[in-house]
């Protein structure tokens, strides 16, 4: 992508913003960004889709006295963003006023973040992509006759985008993405076993399918002909995969100003206290260099601030992420959590999207090691809330969940349903591990936990 880019997103969200203000708005804000993402799937061991897409828009925020309009458009054309600019003038006069509202943010100097943006990554053409699914199947079922299939995808994106409001803010960026997830099944009889594997980088040469294939397949072969084990609790040694999805759900309904002002957050009933391990800490910070999404400004081009999520097992005020709605509702300054409008998910909810946990001294094999009787999870899904204020999340073992015994993984179990509060699982964490991997959101290690509550015991 060529750096012209950039400076014609920032032409078009300034005029944007200048044409709001014409028409008599109190402030305006204006984002323009521009989205290439590719992206190419394969199961049953060959490629079955191959999608480039490019997306281009504008989100334009008018604002008189205190009242908001809020209008997203995708296309960059001159006479649709006019049509769009005068659009949420109109509806900003209609609206109803809101008294929390107090400002959009002044300016602030910011720095760009080194590497951010890998050219190679965002060049990444589909025949490049498909060599990487070709070597990750190939790899797959050299590893065993027992493959059957391998599934998955590769994805690489480059975005780029540009925020000005009328009091001054302009800023610009650009940041690319490399991911790809790896599952293999494997079959004997009528037994079915499955692995997984995810690698995300902001380099698309950090991506290596031999690999990713070869964990996947291993723990597929090593999957067959899983056992039953009856619910209760047990010690579970996580792998990042899985600790990451058990995160990244703790940022979204615990870290956010949102539910916290709504009454909905735990560390709204926990402040001073230490809830957790004292081992655990846990930072989010853009300017870590083994963070994916290393944007040095939020969606409002507030330079993004660390934020100390968890201090020692312990949570105060400073935990929370705000945008700078949520940080005016308490005459606070904002951390830089507003969330980019680079995709359709777009929210007013400030959200942790660099969350990285301190690494401790020991290892995956380590935690598995001094484990006499438990579980280990390679990942989870279909995770969901159950009580946002105590943290209760619910969700299934997936792709490689095995019985330790005496040390050792031992024999595969059934996918099993896991509910159970964070406030309790996260309490006592014997290890911690000292290498960290990014997944999304999140840079996390493997831990061991010495209790999960399994409630049930999946057939899938």
């Amino acid at each position: 992508m060529k750096e012209v880019a950039i400076d014609r997103l920032l032409d078009i969200a300034d005029k944007a913003v200048k044409l709001a203000t014409k028409l008599n708005v109190d402030q305006a804000q204006a984002s323009a960004f521009i989205h290439d993402t590719g992206l190419t799937r394969y199961a049953n061991s060959q490629i079955h889709q191959n999608v480039v897409v490019k997306n281009g828009g504008l989100l334009i925020k008018a604002i008189i006295s205190n009242q908001i309009a809020t209008i997203r458009i995708s296309t960059l054309e001159e006479k649709q963003v006019e049509k769009a600019v005068i659009r949420a003038s109109r509806i900003a006069k209609a609206s109803r006023q809101n008294r929390d509202f107090k400002s959009l943010p002044d300016p602030e100097p910011w720095n760009p973040i080194e590497k951010s943006f890998n050219q190679e990554t965002a060049d990444c053409s589909p025949r490049q992509r498909a060599e990487k699914a070709k070597e990750a199947v190939e790899t797959a079922h050299s590893i065993s006759s027992n493959i059957k299939a391998v599934a998955g995808y590769i994805s690489t994106s480059s975005v780029t985008y540009a925020i000005a409001n009328s009091l001054g803010v302009s800023a610009a960026t650009k940041l690319s993405t490399a991911i790809m997830k790896t599952t293999a099944i494997s079959r004997s009889g009528s037994s079915e076993g499955f692995g997984t594997a995810e690698k995300y980088s902001r380099n698309i040469k950090d991506i290596k399918p031999s690999l990713l294939a070869k964990e996947a397949s291993e723990k597929a072969v090593k999957s067959l002909s899983p056992v039953r084990l009856s619910p209760g609790e047990y010690q579970v040694v996580l792998s990042p995969l899985a600790f990451a999805t058990l995160l990244t759900y703790m940022g979204y309904i615990g870290f956010s100003a949102t539910p916290y002002q709504e009454g909905r957050s735990f560390v709204k009933y926990c402040l001073n206290e230490q809830v957790f391990d004292e081992k655990l800490n846990v930072k989010d910070d853009a300017r870590d260099p083994k963070t994916l999404y290393a944007a040095p400004f939020d969606g409002e081009g507030v330079p993004k601030r660390p934020v100390q999520l968890i201090q020692k097992g312990t949570v105060t005020e400073e935990s929370i992420c705000h945008n700078s709605f949520t940080a005016g509702k308490e005459n606070k300054r904002s951390t830089g959590h507003a969330v980019p409008p680079i995709s359709e998910f777009f929210t007013e909810r400030p959200l942790p999207f660099n969350e990285t946990v301190s690494p401790c001294h020991s290892s995956t094999e380590e935690e598995i090691a001094e484990t006499r009787e438990g579980i280990f999870v390679t990942t989870f899904h279909y995770v969901n809330p159950v009580e946002p204020t105590k943290v209760i999340l619910t969700g299934l073992t997936r792709d490689g969940t095995f019985l330790i015994d005496k040390g050792e993984i031992s024999k595969p179990i059934m996918n099993m349903r896991f509910t159970d509060s964070m406030l309790s699982a996260l309490k006592n964490i014997p290890l911690i591990s000292r290498e960290l991997e990014t997944v999304q959101y999140t840079t996390v290690p493997s831990i061991k936990l010495e209790k999960l509550r399994f409630v049930g015991v999946s057939a899938y």
